[in-house]
């Protein structure tokens, strides 16, 4: 036993890692949370994700057989009941020990339970009687786990502590749902009959381990990896039966640290208090009762109704989570998007601001998690030092993602209050489809809001509307590849196999054969045998060329795929249809690609990959592809980053691939077992179906430059070298949607075409302008200063005009109540918020005593402005202020507005209200002016 036993997660990291050091285990770092190169997964969900090969390997394994970690993960599973048990979180950190097969110094079931035993008992110091274990109790073929039932009583534990469970509990894996997995054995801590105040009392608290209650809490799960799960879901002997245990962190720091949750714990806790000081619902007189009812009520601080404390802390536990979570993806280059793991970051980030802003919980009216994301950074970032390096980028994505939602937050709120108002009791899936397609809000969060109301949501339906969308997304795709038209069924003409692309290698076939044939209104359609047509796919355009044979000669309008198959649209130019399938029923077509049409699309999309490492270069490595067009004429590359590259980070971009151009670098292609690419780090598009093998398309870097090589899986065509693209010229980059942006550019000949036709431009408008190209930048500013005085001068005119007229009408409007003076005046023409505020205070020096209110055309149009004026002396004598004729005016008018007690604006859509509001102003100057029925004197 230790002398002090560790109990703060840095010490329970070191204590961890050191122990399994010493027993010849490598330390070896936490593998990505998010796995790039495994497309089967969204995110490392366990510590064994990154030894899945070595479980199954033939080969040598590294590490002499151990290894230790302490891996970051994360699982959406449990996200409901994040907040609601002391245990549940999406995002953990995974303590894990791990051996492969029985070669060199692995080991399996006894030593696994020994060290485990160990570790607990001695370095940990936790009680024996409060230790249990389970078991596998077998299942079907499965037999029950006798082995592991006899080594935990050879380590001291009472038979009477050992519990059997079924395969849902104590049958592990596998990850992906292929792999590795076995029967596993928990290691549970009763935390003791009394439960915690954040346990309600009639929840249920347990009463053995393996049971839905949380008092006997599994820290600790030894799974020993027996077995190779297959596609189909059958189970082979694994070559080499190995351990993967994981232990929570987080729990375990519960245990050892004495709390009742894991949010009271040293890893959440400063979370926590850093979501409470963003909110101002708690008043700091407030403390829990002395019973620790969790259902007290805590005082709004701001007089409104008293809430639950649960639902209160709820969700700043749910935020906490959320948004350490989000920390530690979007430092890995995560960023929130609309499919694939950027999906789920995106439910997690709104979901916290859900979550904060709601008006009958948190009500945190500002951005606000960004303070929270540097406290996860300063409490993480000594052991995951990326937190620190990349803390800036993380600010920034996940602040301009918050500001995005608070957008359109509040009318998606809005609108789903309006719906259940209603007081229905299902929210249907059209506005359930309504809310997510309009308003930004995942179905998760539509369901979650309606559940509170205690209503349900369609989720049936909604899923239909999300499918009559893709399907009118497919149909429309298919009517665009067949012009607008349905096609006929397809008429076959041969057997065998069809559309083997040959294309790589050459632009030309001959002695073709026609498998089948179908026509499309008046296009006609044929799949081959082999063809070097490359059809539109993978953001690559399709071919151009020509399909020929003696005395015939097609036309290739377009190739696209159809399932499998490779379509080619030809329409014939000499030659009958007739003829053109005899000659294709005799294997006699040629199939003629036009090399001016492919080959400068062959350099753009080499280009593409070239762009693609550039920019996870020079901007950072969260930068990946969201689509891509590749033209003869031009390439479009869309990429994942939260704000504008700078002109100098273009320049770098742009400066990068030339002098990788310049490099003249082999470019090579070959298919290989999807294993190995992953295993050299090829990038994969996570939505992307890759089969066992895949084309791996590699670009020689430039080392003596600092540029690395590229990888990608790529099924396109591609130039040899990198000297073919001739060129690369950045024509321009945009924002297209949140945190996506798009580069245009093109290469080769396009890139001299596009100088040339900027000189032309240059030389033009020199001489438009009498100077010479390099003399353009001092002649247009010179011209622009020019401009912009004469507006301003023009502008003063105006203004002068506009202001004598406003004061001549408003002269005409003046009534005088005694000494008191008053005007309301509506305009007919347009002006601008600064005149018309000008205006009412000249009407306010004009009158001296007195007050006036304006009504006029904004500038824009579309609203009318409201402006209140009002001198010292009414506002002291008479009480009348501007801000309350404002504010009683935007009632009338179903505006708003506000102001001071001497000048107000407000403003107003709604026209037909103005003449009830100027009668509302007469009625009031007349009524505080007069108020024992004196006569009015009109000026």
């Amino acid at each position: 036993m230790t002398a002090v036993p560790p109990k703060t997660a840095a010490e329970l990291r070191r204590a961890f890692l050191d122990f399994f050091a010493e027993r010849g285990h490598t330390i070896v770092p936490s593998s990505p949370l998010v796995p790039h190169g495994d497309p089967t997964l969204l995110f490392t969900t366990a510590g064994m994700v990154q030894f899945k090969p070595y479980y199954s390997a033939t080969g040598e394994v590294p590490y002499n057989g151990r290894a230790a970690s302490v891996q970051k993960s994360l699982r959406l599973t449990d996200i409901d009941n994040v907040g609601l048990t002391p245990r549940h979180d999406t995002f953990f950190e995974m303590l894990g020990n791990f051996s492969f097969g029985r070669e060199k110094g692995s080991y399996f079931k006894a030593e696994a339970i020994a060290f485990a035993w160990e570790f607990v008992t001695k370095v940990l110091d936790l009680p024996r009687e409060r230790l249990y274990a389970s078991v596998f109790a077998g299942e079907g073929q499965l037999p029950r786990d006798d082995e592991a039932v006899a080594l935990w009583k050879k380590v001291g534990l009472p038979e009477s502590r050992i519990v059997a469970l079924g395969r849902k509990d104590n049958f592990w894996g596998p990850a992906g749902g292929r792999g590795a997995c076995g029967p596993s054995s928990e290691i549970y801590f009763d935390l003791g009959e009394q439960r915690p105040a954040c346990v309600p009392a009639d929840a249920f608290w347990g009463e053995s381990p393996g049971d839905p209650g949380d008092r006997f809490m599994e820290f600790w799960n030894l799974v020993f990896p027996q077995f190779d799960a297959q596609a189909d879901g059958s189970l082979e002997p694994l070559p080499r039966p190995g351990i993967d245990t994981g232990m929570g962190l987080e729990r375990l720091s519960l245990i050892l640290q004495g709390v009742d949750s894991i949010f009271e714990t040293d890893v959440f806790a400063p979370l926590v208090a850093e979501v409470r000081a963003q909110s101002s619902w708690w008043d700091t007189s407030t403390r829990r009762s002395a019973t620790g009812d969790y259902y007290d009520r805590v005082r709004d601080a701001r007089g409104g109704a008293p809430l639950l404390v649960k639902d209160l802390l709820r969700d700043e536990r749910i935020i906490a989570d959320h948004v350490r979570a989000l920390t530690f993806a979007v430092a890995e280059g995560a960023l929130p998007s609309n499919e694939g793991a950027g999906y789920v970051l995106r439910r997690l980030l709104r979901r916290a601001v859900t979550r904060g802003r709601s008006r009958t919980g948190l009500a945190i009216d500002h951005a606000f998690l960004s303070p929270i994301v540097s406290k996860a950074v300063e409490i993480f970032g000594v052991h995951y030092h990326e937190l620190v390096e990349h803390k800036d980028r993380v600010l920034r994505a996940i602040a301009q993602e918050e500001a995005n939602f608070a957008q359109t937050y509040e009318a998606g709120v809005g609108r789903l209050g309006e719906i259940l108002a209603t007081g229905i009791t299902k929210v249907s899936g059209e506005d359930a489809f309504l809310l997510h397609d309009t308003y930004g809000f995942p179905i998760e969060i539509t369901e979650e809001l309606a559940r509170e109301a205690g209503v349900q949501v369609d989720r049936e339906g909604f899923e239909r509307a999300m499918e009559e969308q893709r399907a009118r997304a497919r149909a429309a795709s298919k009517f665009a590849h067949g012009g607008g038209t349905e096609a006929e069924p397809w008429t076959a003409v041969s057997e065998g196999a069809d559309s083997d692309f040959v294309g790589y290698a050459t632009l030309e076939f001959h002695g073709a054969k026609l498998r089948r044939w179908r026509t499309r209104g008046t296009k006609f359609e044929i799949v081959l045998d082999r063809t070097p047509a490359y059809p539109e796919g993978g953001g690559q355009v399709a071919d151009q060329g020509t399909i020929t044979a003696p005395g015939i000669w097609a036309t290739l309008t377009h190739v696209y795929r159809e399932d499998e198959a490779i379509v080619h649209c030809v329409r014939p130019e000499q030659g009958t249809r007739g003829e053109l399938l005899a000659a294709g029923k005799a294997g006699a077509l040629s199939v003629h690609i036009a090399p001016e049409k492919r080959q400068p699309t062959m350099r753009h999309h080499t280009a593409t990959h070239l762009l693609h490492e550039a920019l996870r270069t020079v901007l950072g490595e969260h930068v990946r592809q969201a689509g891509s067009l590749v033209a003869p004429d031009r390439l479009r590359f869309d990429y994942t980053h939260f704000e504008a590259p700078t002109a100098k980070q273009l320049a770098r971009i742009e400066e990068r691939i030339n002098g990788w151009v310049l490099a003249d670098r082999p470019v090579e292609w070959a298919v290989v077992p999807i294993e190995r690419a992953k295993s050299l780090g090829a990038m994969m598009l996570f939505g992307e179906k890759y089969g066992a093998e895949v084309r791996l398309v590699s670009t020689e870097g430039v080392p003596e430059a600092g540029i690395v090589g590229s990888r990608e899986l790529c099924g396109g065509t591609h130039v040899s070298r990198t000297g073919e693209i001739g060129a690369f010229w950045l024509l321009s980059d945009s924002a297209i949607a949140s945190g996506v942006r798009r580069i245009e550019a093109v290469c080769g000949l396009e890139a001299l075409r596009h100088a040339r036709g900027q000189d032309a431009l240059l030389q033009r408008a020199a001489r438009v302008l009498l100077t010479s190209p390099a003399g353009l930048p001092e002649q247009l500013e010179r011209l622009k200063n020019e401009v912009e005085q004469l507006r301003k001068e023009a502008e003063k005119q105006r203004a002068a005009s506009l202001k004598q007229q406003l004061r001549q009408e408003l002269a005409n409007s003046t009534k005088q109540f005694g000494r008191w003076k008053f005007a309301v005046m509506q305009v007919g023409y347009r002006v601008e918020m600064k005149l018309a505020r000008e205006a009412a205070d000249d009407a306010r020096d004009s009158l001296k005593d007195g007050a006036a209110v304006l009504i006029l055309p904004s500038a824009a149009g579309s609203t009318w402005s409201l402006v209140a004026s009002a001198s010292a002396s009414a506002t002291n004598e008479l009480g009348i202020r501007a801000d309350e004729i404002i504010k009683s005016l935007a009632g009338i008018t179903h505006g708003s507005g506000g102001g001071k007690p001497q000048m107000a604006v407000g403003g107003t859509k709604d026209e037909s209200t103005l003449a009830a509001a100027k009668a509302w102003a007469w009625d009031y100057f007349a009524s505080v002016a007069s108020p024992k029925g004196e006569g009015e004197e009109e000026r």
